[in-house]
């Protein structure tokens, strides 16, 4: 074993784990949800997919110029340490590598089996639910052994499924975005479906005002654009990074966002709304357009689509228990800090982050299949998840304005200010969907952060009166977010804005 990740990723690797990690399953299933909170107003999904697309670019853009000034292993690991302290540092890190990775990875890994059991037939009859059966989550448990083996035995394969599977997945987009306009204007189905009015059977959502109809379709997209910072836990594997990783972060998002928004007008216009609105749309709509066989071909794609978004996400998660080993806390650091000197993988630090997996996993299981334990105790991981993440960049953001003044004008002021309003609308736009379950993800939050710290801190009494205060902050945030969504609801409510 070693301790050292050597530079082995170019400028093209870097940019497929940025496009090839957030086009995944996002883009097709929560683009039907999209449709069906739009209803006929194509412009409440083009505005959710176009504005989500530009805050997710003026992260990347900050992160991008940080990646420029700091550099050791970690990537944001790095930024919030040098711009905000290490004891923040840890609990961003700690958050990634027991929430973020595990959590995202786990559902990727169930939206991958659920398309594959949709391709395979299996499960259509009525009264058996494809999302919770045993086949689908057989599969799932395939893949992450498959992935965590393919990436453990042979990074370079893992790379070239990385890069290949980029190229694969953006046809199927662009196909759709491209043919799907124009067949929907020619035939009138875009004409169709902007006097469509959504109904009870497809949305209670879609039957919304307009403000309300975005909030939630913006919500749907945060999920679709996450997954970008997984290039920055390779920084120190990527050759020349403080000038690739910024052009790998901006031009991965400019093209994201294109195709994004391409993509949605397509299939808007390809096929009824009350067709793409529902579960299994996606297939229905390549099929009417393309044939029934070319579209079991784009399906194909779809799933190999997601199966590269779930290697990249494991690629990232692997490597996160590492970035903290390397600062020599964390648990047993010594151990998962080590490398495989034959693969220069750290496996130690791969075998916890597939134990963190298969914990979410449950979790999902549970919220997926209604279970009576998790009745009065769920959330929506797949929107709340991300926007905690991105809520966690904010004092990053503004330290940058403090401390970095060897930028201009713009770099240290207007975009972190843009990237600070971003967030703080992300998070608003979370309360305003999610309401009391937010609650709930922060118990979560708090009780996991809080045992990471005592973890690391809590057998040196000095190192432990320096964290004590984090400790203190965490539990005193849990009733201040409950009255703040108790006030809130009365806010909506008093403005009819519910």
């Amino acid at each position: 074993m070693e301790n050292q990740l050597k530079r082995k990723y170019g400028l093209l690797m870097a940019m497929c784990m940025v496009v090839g990690t957030i086009i995944g399953s996002g883009i097709f299933f929560r683009n039907e949800q999209i449709i069906a909170i739009a209803g006929g107003r194509m412009w409440v999904g083009i505005a959710a997919w176009g504005i989500g697309g530009l805050i997710a670019l003026s992260f990347a853009y900050v992160v991008g110029v940080l990646s420029t000034r700091h550099e050791k292993m970690g990537g944001l690991i790095d930024y919030s340490e040098a711009l905000v302290g290490k004891k923040y540092a840890y609990v961003f890190g700690w958050f990634m590598a027991t929430i973020y990775y595990p959590s995202l990875t786990g559902i990727l890994a169930w939206v991958s089996a659920r398309f594959t059991v949709e391709l395979l037939g299996w499960h259509t009859s009525a009264g058996i639910n494809q999302f919770t059966s045993g086949e689908t989550w057989a599969i799932a448990l395939f893949y992450l052994v498959a992935i965590y083996t393919l990436n453990a035995i042979s990074p370079k394969l893992s790379a070239i499924l990385q890069i290949s599977g980029t190229f694969i997945k953006v046809i199927p987009l662009i196909l759709m975005g491209v043919v799907g306009t124009i067949v929907g204007l020619v035939n009138g189905v875009t004409l169709e479906n902007l006097n469509f009015v959504a109904d009870e059977a497809i949305s209670t959502i879609g039957i919304r005002g307009n403000a309300s109809a975005f909030f939630y379709a913006l919500a749907a997209t945060v999920f679709a654009y996450a997954g970008w910072d997984c290039v920055m836990n390779l920084n120190s594997e990527i050759r020349d990074s403080k000038k690739n990783l910024p052009k790998a972060l901006v031009g991965g998002m400019l093209i994201i966002a294109a195709i994004y928004t391409m993509y949605f007008i397509g299939i808007f216009s390809a096929e009824s709304v009350s067709v793409t609105a529902a579960p299994g749309g996606t297939r229905e709509a390549f099929m009417t357009l393309f044939s029934p066989v070319a579209g079991t071909l784009l399906f194909v794609f779809i799933i190999c689509s997601c199966i590269g978004t779930l290697n990249g996400l494991i690629v990232g998660g692997q490597r996160s228990f590492y970035a903290i080993a390397t600062r020599d806390v964390g648990p047993k650091p010594k151990v998962l800090r080590q490398v495989d000197s034959e693969t220069n993988v750290p496996n130690n630090s791969t075998t916890i982050s597939a134990f963190m997996v298969a914990a979410w996993m449950l979790i999902i299981f549970a919220n997926a299949s209604n279970s009576s334990v998790f009745e009065n105790f769920s959330f929506n991981i797949a929107n709340l998840v991300p926007v905690a993440f991105n809520a966690m960049f904010i004092p990053i953001y503004f330290m940058v304005i403090v401390k970095q003044d060897d930028l201009g004008i713009f770099n240290r002021f207007i975009a972190p200010i843009f990237a600070v309003l971003g967030a703080a609308f992300l998070v608003f736009t979370v309360f305003y969907t999610e309401r009391m379950t937010v609650f709930w993800f922060y118990l979560v939050f708090a009780a996991l952060s809080s045992f990471g710290l005592l973890l690391t801190y809590g057998k040196n009494k000095t190192k432990f009166k320096n964290a004590w205060m984090w400790i203190v902050v965490l539990v005193a945030l849990i009733p201040v977010i409950w009255i703040f969504i108790l006030l809130f609801n009365v806010f909506l409510s008093f403005f009819n804005l519910t």
